[in-house]
């Protein structure tokens, strides 16, 4: 059977429909979940690994190879017995997904692999922020790339904001967005693909914890500095979401104490608007100065923006170290449009994470991301590929 062929069911007859792939029941989920992360192994590795009996997985693995979602690779000879005969997943012919990420300004789109691994991209100008208006867009985007790209499995959406149950946005402020969205119901009522939609944080942490640098650690804690400020944490395997779905997702992390005796709270020190704010006070920048010019000034070495990268890390600094002593993590990943605001001061962020964190955690590793809004998208694919496999969010 080829790629082309594989199992697919309609859930409508609307023009912008695309055929649904089903991966199948628990076991079948299981298995193509295991080798999705963790790479090939043979039928008997899987039964062992899962707790599955040698028939269930054999049933399981010739359904997923007739259906084109795993392929066979070449058996590997032991001294004993018969040869290992590895599995994986079918990677180049086998299901899409697509992961769009939302800003203020555009949207941001990619196609993906089972693996994560990007395809193609597309940004789309937000004209407006109003829930119709973003769906719209969104739709354009998504059509667009499932036109392109057959075999469509699932959509991920990932934006600034608490998200319940990955189907509704409780709020955006970035979005202006004050009352619960049902994104993923409308925009599912259009593609009749599945969607899951999740804070934007959040699912770049899953991405990260699944197919990128986060895969060496069992807890590490991700901060972001932008428009938005925020920090997620993985814990023994697990993202901590909170009782809310709002944990670390507000910015309001003290990180110092103002004049008045009031807690001074991370993104008032550390956000794109905090940063700006302080440039123009402080005659770094004139009235209508922008990021751009403020790391044009960093480029030439100016006293001034320097200044001001070393408060932002300082701060950064201060809150990652918070992280360290509550949660004593593996790794720190640090992230965000802004972060080339905290390399500039980078050796400042180093020491200072030396000197504060107990003897013991002075290994901590310190990781930083590219400030790329496509790795976000990537990150918010995953949550629709974690969807499919069945994984418990």
């Amino acid at each position: 059977m080829q790629g082309d062929e594989l199992a697919d069911t309609d859930r409508g007859t609307d023009a912008c429909a695309a055929p649904v792939i089903e991966l199948g029941g628990d076991s079948t989920r299981a298995v193509y979940r295991d080798l999705l992360r963790f790479g090939p192994r043979s039928r008997s590795e899987l039964s062992q690994r899962l707790r599955l009996s040698a028939p269930t997985v054999t049933r399981v693995t010739r359904d997923l190879l007739e259906r084109d979602l795993l392929h066979a690779l070449t058996a590997v000879p032991r001294a004993k017995g018969r040869p290992h005969e590895p599995l994986d997943i079918e990677e180049n012919r086998g299901p899409r997904f697509i992961g769009v990420k939302v800003t203020a300004d555009e949207v941001h789109a990619v196609v993906t692999t089972a693996r994560a691994v990007v395809l193609e991209e597309l940004v789309l100008p937000l004209g407006a922020t109003d829930p119709g208006s973003v769906q719209e867009t969104l739709l354009i985007a998504v059509e667009a790339m499932i036109a392109a790209h057959p075999h469509v499995a699932g959509i991920g959406v990932g934006l600034g904001g608490p998200v319940a149950e990955r189907r509704t946005v409780v709020s955006s402020h970035l979005l202006g967005w004050r009352e619960p969205v049902e994104l993923a119901a409308a925009l599912e009522s259009r593609v009749r693909v599945p969607v899951v939609v999740e804070n934007d944080l959040v699912a770049m942490v899953d991405g990260l914890h699944w197919f990128g640098i986060g895969r060496a650690y069992d807890s590490f804690a991700v901060l972001t500095v932008g428009a938005g400020v925020g920090v997620a944490t993985v814990v023994d395997g697990r993202v901590i979401r909170g009782r809310h779905h709002m944990a670390g997702l507000t910015g309001r992390f003290p990180v110092g104490v103002g004049p008045d005796g009031e807690p001074v709270a991370l993104r008032d020190v550390a956000s794109t608007a905090a940063v700006l704010r302080r440039a123009r006070e402080q005659g770094v920048l004139g009235p209508d100065g922008g990021m751009e010019e403020l790391r044009a000034l960093l480029a030439t070495g100016d006293a001034g923006a320097l200044e001001i990268a070393r408060t932002t890390a300082r701060a950064v600094t201060t809150a990652v170290s918070g992280l360290v002593a509550v949660m004593d993590p593996e790794a720190i990943v640090l992230g965000g449009e802004n972060v080339d605001l905290v390399r500039a001061a980078a050796p400042d962020v180093e020491a200072a994470l030396r000197l504060r964190s107990g003897h013991g955690q002075r290994d901590l590793v310190v990781r930083t991301l590219s400030g790329d809004f496509d790795d976000w998208a990537r990150g918010v694919a995953v949550i629709a590929i974690q969807e499919f496999a069945g994984a418990a969010p």
